[in-house]
This record gives C-alpha cells, structure tokens and sequence, in this order.
C-alpha cells in the first residue's frame, strides 16, 4: 500500500499579521482559497479513480482487525491521537491550554477544507461504488480533500514546532492518522495527498498571524513543561 512523502514546512520564520477581524480563529478565506491552488479531484471516470477504487478493494481484502480498529481510533480529530509518539503525559487533563488551543486551531482545518469540499462535490468512495465498505462512521460530505488528512498535517506542523525534538515522529504519527482514512474505506488516496498539502497551507497562513503565535507561546510552554522539554 501507498505511503506518503512529505518534506515538513517546520521553524520557518514568519512576519506577524494582526489578529483577525473576521474569518476563522487564526485565518481567512481571503488567505487561503483552497480552490484556487489545489488542483480539482480525479474525475470519477478517470483511470486515477478506477486505481484508487481498485486500491480500496484490495485493502478490504486485506484490511486486518488490528488495522480497521486504528482506522476507527483516529476517526476522531484530536491532537492527543499523537500521545502515542508524545508519550503519556500527553493527555487533555494534563494540557488544558494546549487542548483548548488544538481545538481552535483545528477549527480552522474545517473553515478552510469545508468549502472547497462543497464546491467539488467528489463523492466517498462508497456512495460511487458500493462495493466498498468502509470500517469507519460514514460521510456524505464532498471526499477532496481529505478533512483528516488535512487536520492531521497541519496538527503535525504545529505539534512539531512546539517539540521539534519529535519531528519525525510527528510526521510520521500524521502519515499514518492520513492513510487510516484509505485503511478505514472512506477515502480515495488522492484526497488524502491534497489533504497533507491542505495541512500545510493552512499551517503555513496560521504561524504568520498575531494571535496565533501568542496563543502558540503559551500552549507550547505548557508542553514543553509537562512533557520535560526544556524552554
């Protein structure tokens, strides 16, 4: 099965925006269109689509107990899903500042993917086949791009610039919460490699904004703090 590759956008200097007016917590539509720079899904004709749902039926072939039950964990956006490569002090009663900070952030993974996932309308892969049946909870919204993938990639560039210490593990732990949604039968693997770019981008519009950086000072000292990383 495909994996991905990704060069991680990580402590990249930035020049301060103020804090947002009007838009999500740390960006804008204004900012980041994703229709106007990720390049429209596979028609569902084309032999790219025909691949990937060849992909999807050969995993369900395959797919083993302990794969479909990781694909059904990491169907719930949450950063503490990367406890496992943060280690156990890594939880949501240990990090309140950091969790309520995650969250805003992953706030904006859907103000930014939502739309583009309307305007492309792509449909799950088994709404367009039903002899795919996925192991994960079911979706009828637009499958390009990946909303996990793109949470996932972009949690991996914050998380990893707070603990750089990590990062390959970071990425790493992003790759697999991305392909699980192939695993689980609910996405094509080109939604998948437009969600990790997603990520990125979003990532990239976030660290260059005010509030953003001072609200990341604070969550990464908490984190540093409690999982023993020196300042």
């Amino acid at each position: 099965m495909r994996r991905l590759a990704f060069s991680p956008l990580l402590l990249v200097l930035f020049v301060a925006v103020p804090a947002l007016a009007d838009g999500g917590n740390y960006i804008t539509h204004e900012q980041l269109d994703l229709t106007k720079v990720l390049a429209p899904p596979p028609a569902q004709d084309s032999p790219t689509t025909t691949a990937e749902i060849g992909q999807l039926l050969l995993i369900q072939q395959v797919r083993t107990p302990d794969q479909a039950a990781a694909a059904q964990a990491d169907a719930t956006e949450d950063v503490f899903r990367f406890a496992n490569v943060m280690g156990p002090d890594f939880t949501a009663d240990k990090l309140p500042v950091a969790k309520a900070f995650f969250a805003r952030v992953a706030e904006d993974e859907g103000y930014i993917v939502d739309p583009a996932k309307d305007v492309w309308k792509r449909p799950r892969p088994h709404i367009f086949d039903p002899r795919v049946k996925p192991v994960v909870p079911l979706s009828k919204s637009g499958a390009y791009p990946s909303g996990h993938a793109s949470f996932a990639y972009l949690t991996a560039v914050v998380l990893a610039n707070m603990v750089p210490e990590k990062q390959a593990e970071i990425f790493a732990r992003a790759a697999d919460y991305a392909h699980n949604r192939v695993i689980g039968g609910i996405h094509y693997a080109s939604d998948i490699d437009a969600g990790r770019i997603a990520g990125t981008l979003i990532a990239s519009q976030e660290l260059r904004n005010a509030k953003f950086q001072e609200d990341f000072a604070a969550a990464r000292a908490e984190v540093r703090r409690v999982l023993g990383y020196g300042g």
